[in-house]
């Protein structure tokens, strides 16, 4: 099970990472002209903060 939880933690670790590098949305508006605005919905966001504190928890807890 160790090394499950690991390919796990590392799994999530790097997507959380990939979604802020890569700077990842989930919604779109039209802004009209052709133009449209893309944006993290609140529930993304949140599930990703989430994310990121549970794997902070894990790391800390960890050392």
């Amino acid at each position: 099970m160790k090394d499950e939880f690991l390919t796990l933690f590392e799994t999530a670790r790097d997507l959380v990472t990939y979604i802020d590098k890569e700077h990842v949305f989930d919604k779109a508006g039209d802004m009209g002209c052709g133009g449209f605005d893309t944006y993290q919905s609140d529930a993304f966001y949140d599930l990703i903060a989430e994310a990121r504190k549970a794997l902070s928890e894990v790391e800390v807890t960890s050392e």
